[in-house]
Parts: C-alpha cells; sequence; structure tokens
C-alpha cells in the first residue's frame, strides 16, 4: 500500500491492479 500516492497495489495472476483508495 503506498501510503504516499493513496493508492492500493494488487498482484494477482501475473496482473497488476491499481485501485484508489477512496473508490474502495
Amino acid at each position: 500500500t503506498d501510503a504516499a500516492g493513496g493508492r492500493k497495489v494488487i498482484f494477482g495472476k501475473g496482473t497488476k491492479l491499481t485501485i484508489n483508495s477512496g473508490s474502495a
């Protein structure tokens, strides 16, 4: 979790997804 950017990076099956913390 990148607190500086407020972004959460999730790795699943080789797929990198960037989700905004304020989005859910």
